[in-house]
């Protein structure tokens, strides 16, 4: 039984309703024709670049549901209808978080793509409308819509009459669930996974034996995308592993973010490739050292996830024990006799850790980096980080290319 356009927009409109997600749906000419509520706030002029991208990219795999994810940690799925004369029209679905979005994270974002800070209320005001979700409910979500979703053989009667006035659905066919296209999760084997939790480099050696011999459907034809979205999926990967692992979200979440920004800068496919082992061995690092310090209290790992989400902040032991809802006095000494170390010695070697990451992986100035931070001028970062480190942050990097 065929759907009438009107049926088609019920249903829709019910997906919407029932997902809590914007469902959009454009016309070969890339104009939107529909959104549903009608009330959505519609996303900042900088975030459309990347949706049309996002489009005419889906191009190149018709009727498969399709999930991307941005720069600006937003996941949407895309489904493309190709008719009888070629045309195509597009059904998008989201965007949805897959965390909170908070303002310093989004100076950072405006910092690390060169955008405007104009941009940052507005933008700030957009995430805020926005579902949060897991990812077991987007993975639930993605199943539920290839469903609902026309397959290639109901192609013919959308060609028939304009496809912004009618599209045909019905219920996959149920063959087309195992071949579908799909930007989840690499599915790493269980010897891998083992030695990843174990913080063993042997994860390493088994990750690159499943990087030969897997099959990445990603990208649209393009090598250096499809290569740049296979490291998305293993970022992703990894992250989740390691949150379940008991990893501090805040330390994850820097990891993620950090190279899911980075690798957008690289522009060979020799350079994605040691940027993939690199980033194994990061986690793997991670991995490790949260092995070597299992027996740390939940207080302090709190007070520690509490730090790294607060990094560009102005946070001291007060600050954190009020948000902790402990005595400073005793979070100080529990923190000191689990780690050997104070809090604020703490914060400022996490701060230099991450500012010798990006001295020596980016070409951010000093003073972005030192807004990275939440330092309040070039000038300061500078003097912290010549204290700490014995050199100052412009020597350090010299160092670094002198030695490369």
């Amino acid at each position: 039984m065929k759907s009438s356009h009107y049926e088609l927009v019920q249903m829709l409109k019910d997906c919407s309703i029932t997902f809590r997600v914007p469902i959009f749906m454009f016309n070969h000419n890339e104009k939107m024709i529909h959104h549903f509520p009608d009330t959505v706030h519609k996303p900042p002029k900088i975030f459309q670049k990347k949706l049309y991208s996002c489009l005419r990219e889906s191009k190149h795999f018709p009727f498969q549901l399709q999930l991307f994810e941005d720069i600006y940690f937003q996941y949407f799925f895309i489904y493309p209808i190709q008719n009888n004369l070629d045309q195509f029209t597009f059904i998008g679905m989201g965007p949805y978080l897959l965390q909170e979005v908070e303002k310093l994270k989004i100076r950072k974002m405006l910092i690390l793509n060169g955008m405007d800070f104009s941009y940052e209320e507005e933008t700030v005001e957009y995430f805020s409308t926005l579902s949060i979700i897991n990812r077991e409910k987007l993975e639930s979500t993605e199943r539920l819509l290839t469903s609902l979703l026309p397959g290639r053989s109901e192609s013919h009667s959308i060609g028939q009459i304009p496809s912004e006035e009618i599209l045909d659905y019905r219920n996959f066919k149920s063959n087309h669930l195992n071949a579908k296209y799909s930007q989840h999760l690499l599915e790493l084997n269980e010897n891998f996974n083992r030695y990843f939790k174990e913080g063993n480099i042997k994860a390493l050696h088994e990750y690159q034996q499943l990087r030969k011999s897997a099959l990445f459907p990603l990208g649209n034809g393009d090598e250096l995308r499809s290569a740049k979205n296979n490291i998305i999926t293993l970022v992703s990967k990894l992250t989740r592993i390691a949150i379940e692992e008991g990893i501090a979200k805040g330390e994850a979440f820097s990891l993620h973010d950090f190279y899911i920004n980075y690798l957008e800068s690289k522009e060979t496919l020799t350079e994605l490739i040691k940027l993939e082992s690199t980033i194994v061995q990061s986690y793997l690092k991670v991995m490790k050292q949260r092995n070597q310090s299992s027996h740390i209290s939940p207080l302090v790992q709190r007070a520690k996830s509490f730090i790294y989400n607060h990094l560009t902040e102005e946070i001291n032991l007060k600050s954190i024990a009020d948000e902790l809802k402990v005595n400073p006095n005793y979070l100080s000494s529990i923190f000191n006799k689990d780690t050997g170390t104070s809090i604020t010695k703490y914060i400022n070697e996490q701060r230099m850790k991450e500012a010798k990451e990006l001295l020596s992986n980016t070409p951010y100035t000093l003073m972005e980096i030192s807004i990275l931070l939440g330092y309040n001028s070039q000038s300061y970062f500078t003097r912290v980080f010549k204290k700490q480190e014995g050199i100052s942050p412009k020597e350090f990097r010299q160092k670094l290319q002198t030695y490369s």
